[in-house]
């Protein structure tokens, strides 16, 4: 079978985020089953790099569909400096501690779960591989139907596992009466359309970047904002431009990167705001763009679906979702644009950098 390349594993996402939703019930019911039989009231959602992102949406979705209070936290914060229960509010059987590791092996998550497990809570670890350390140290697990990536910058996994608990968390809202059937059917025909519309995304934003290649490859230096849901997608878009293109890349909260940052802004920084779902915070985006034009550089994109007056370096989405699925429309251009700039210079993303792993290793239990 042929390697896939970055792009390659970009363009397959569409076929996994279908089996995200045709085998929730085989990859899920026990998950369901074990947070039935509990009343956890509080979720530690933990991961490094791009899981951490993910914990980060996922910890949306759980909080807005399954009324629970949630926190994404660094494995080794969680570990060595976060005080999980300091007013003793919940018991600690409401309390489960979520890992994921997208290949099972990661020494700070499963140090995170080791941790908690000492403490007295549950502990739910989520990965790709079968049969890896996470699987052994939590007392629960969920299998990714990802697939392995057959490179190091995660790009289908990162989407694929968004859906996927998106469709758990719909599934346990749905069987522990949160939510009714038209409120469910509504839910999973939203993520079934996002999946037929995705290939569109791709697409889009492939054109998107070819026209606007010759800028682009010029980029020295690069800064990322999103509000609300998409705050961690400006994170998981700043941590795959830095690991491939390379370039100095960082990630603010929309409001946030007014202050402080925009001190070192100059005509030679690359600006991007991702603009997921109309409201206040989007109107404001479009104000923030225009000053960032004005008082700064040419070089500002915006990303969005919604419908707001675009200039040449905007990106416009034909395909719409729910804000709570918007972080897996909103990362393909930027997913995208890491691939693509990292051809155009001649960087193989399949071949990584790192020679050396003696400092961050992998679990093995």
């Amino acid at each position: 079978m042929t390697k896939l390349t970055m792009m390659g594993h970009i363009k397959d996402t569409a076929r996994v985020l279908q089996r995200a939703i045709d085998e929730r019930k085989d990859y899920g019911q026990d998950f369901i089953d074990f947070w039935l039989k509990n009343n956890f009231k509080k979720v530690i959602f933990t991961g490094s790099g791009t899981s951490y992102n993910a914990m980060r949406v996922i910890r949306n979705i759980f909080v807005k569909l399954l009324k629970v209070e949630g926190v994404a936290v660094e494995p080794t914060v969680f570990t060595y400096s976060e005080s999980i229960n300091p007013s003793s509010v919940f018991r600690n059987n409401q309390v489960l501690v979520v890992g994921l590791s997208q290949h099972g092996d990661s020494i700070s998550t499963c140090g995170a779960l080791q941790h908690a497990a000492k403490c007295g809570f549950s502990t739910l670890g989520i990965s790709e591989q079968l049969g890896s350390a996470i699987t052994k140290i939590a007392d629960h697990y969920v299998h990714l139907v990802c697939e392995e990536e057959q490179i190091g910058p995660e790009t289908r996994g990162y989407t694929e596992t968004l859906l996927q608990f998106y469709m758990l968390a719909v599934e346990i809202a749905y069987q522990s009466r949160l939510i009714g059937k038209e409120k469910y059917d509504q839910l999973v025909n939203d993520a079934q359309e996002l999946v037929n519309n995705f290939p569109t995304v791709v697409n889009e934003s492939v054109a998107w970047y070819e026209k606007q290649q010759e800028e682009l490859v010029e980029m020295q230096k690069a800064s990322i904002a999103g509000f609300g849901y998409n705050f961690p997608t400006a994170l998981e878009a700043r941590l795959k431009f830095f690991e491939t293109f390379g370039r100095p890349t960082s990630a603010y909260e929309q409001e946030e990167q007014l202050h402080g940052p925009l001190r070192a802004y100059h005509d030679d920084n690359f600006i991007f705001l991702i603009g997921g779902n109309m409201g206040s915070e989007f109107k404001r985006m479009i104000d923030i763009a225009a000053y960032y034009r004005r008082a700064y550089t040419k070089h500002v994109f915006v990303v969005s679906g919604e419908d707001f007056e675009t200039t040449r370096r905007d990106l416009k989405l034909s395909v719409k979702t729910s804000p709570l699925l918007s972080p897996i429309i909103y990362v393909v251009p930027f997913q995208v644009l890491s691939a693509k700039l990292s051809e155009k210079v001649g960087i193989d993303t399949s071949v990584s950098p790192v020679t050396d792993n003696s400092i961050s290793g992998h679990m093995n239990v």
